[in-house]
């Protein structure tokens, strides 16, 4: 009896995924070394860093953010991880041969922007039949890209600001202006933080700002300043079958956007709580979009409301937000919130297991007799 409960009680592997080849790198890690101090002890955690070249690694003291600076030579103990293809295995790397290191059973992806955020790493966890804390395949792919994701919430009667969409290979400078009027907005279709975000009011600062965001981005989107703007966020998570949505934030910023320096680098405090007129409106949006969207995991919806015309939109929506917005779930600690989606993570595992896959057919049985017939 006490070898069976020693089996059962064994933790699951988490493995946590942090950094990236992303614009985002940095917060990424501040995100991964927040969550590190906070995880839940049911769980057994292993911290994986991919570097800006987009290899993966562990080490020894990857919980120290002094050694980002330089991992090469900061980092102590350090060994090249790849997972098996189709199986929960982790391998490292020495001498240019892979050997057995960990088997793991889920990832809480603590990855901004590219590789992480847009489905990439949700696509490996599929492979490798790993549970993952953050938005499925395709909802992390229609979120990250800007164009899709308003194309999605317009189709279902979500209002967000008027917008057009620009590829480099057809993108014509009178058609975009034509259709969106001075003040407007420029940005990448596929990229986070505020990063190569352009306000333009005049064709001088348009070409500027389209020069710049086709520099990170091969698609991009023009889209109508909101004036007279206060901007609000507000998260949502899926747990047990209930929709939970945090308190709604309005945050502060120096522009007319809230920049990269604005999140990240400022000293005052960023963030305020919204006024109680606004915040039933927009907890039932934040609700709707995450719906809309398919989504699970933590994901900040970002609001801008028009406060002259009365007239709240949905900015975009972030499925991996930094800190994965603990701080606007006033009521639900960081372990528990952090615990919850780990959890949440193994339900959607086993009901993704549970549906049927494979089906048997005579197809292969039948080839050759079918074959004969186009050789005819």
């Amino acid at each position: 009896m006490d070898f069976f409960i020693f089996i059962n009680m064994k933790k699951e592997k988490i493995m946590i995924v942090f950094g990236g080849k992303s614009v985002e790198h940095d917060i990424s890690i501040i995100t991964a070394l927040q969550v590190i101090r906070v995880l839940p002890e049911r769980y057994e955690f292993l911290p994986v860093y991919i570097d800006k070249k987009g290899k993966w690694w562990i080490a020894d003291n990857l919980e120290d953010v002094e050694i980002y600076s330089n991992f090469d030579k900061k980092a102590t103990k350090k060994k090249q991880v790849t997972f098996v293809l189709g199986e929960n295995v982790l391998l490292s790397k020495k001498h240019n041969k892979f050997a057995f290191e960990s088997k793991v059973d889920g990832v809480l992806n603590c990855c901004h922007g590219n590789i992480g955020e847009d489905g990439c790493v949700q696509g490996l966890c599929k492979i490798c039949n790993l549970a993952q804390t953050s938005a499925g395949l395709l909802s992390s792919a229609v979120c990250m890209d800007k164009a899709v994701m308003k194309d999605v919430l317009k189709a279902n009667g979500v209002k967000t600001p008027e917008y057009v969409v620009c590829d480099d290979f057809s993108y014509e400078k009178k058609d975009a202006l034509k259709k969106i009027k001075f003040p407007l907005i420029i940005k990448p279709a596929n990229l986070g933080s505020s990063i190569a975000i352009s306000v333009c009011k005049n064709e001088e600062e348009f070409d500027a700002a389209v020069e710049l965001a086709f520099k990170f981005d091969r698609k991009i989107v023009v889209e109508k300043l909101v004036e007279n703007l206060r901007e609000f966020n507000c998260a949502c998570f899926l747990y047990k079958g209930e929709y939970f949505v945090s308190a709604v934030n309005e945050v502060t910023n120096k522009g007319e956007i809230f920049s990269f320096d604005d999140k990240y680098l400022s000293q005052g405090g960023k963030t305020q709580e919204a006024s109680k007129s606004l915040s039933a409106k927009i907890k039932k949006m934040t609700e709707k979009a995450y719906k809309i969207l398919g989504c699970s995991g933590v994901v900040r919806i970002d609001f801008l409301f028009d406060e002259k015309a009365e007239t709240l939109f949905v900015n975009e929506a972030n499925t991996i937000p930094g800190s994965l917005a603990f701080y606007l779930f006033k009521d639900i600690p960081f372990k528990e919130l952090v615990n919850a989606l780990i959890d949440e993570s193994f339900v959607e595992l086993r009901i993704e297991e549970s549906l049927i896959k494979i089906f048997d057919s005579s197809a292969l049985e039948n080839f050759e007799k079918v074959a004969e017939n186009f050789k005819k």
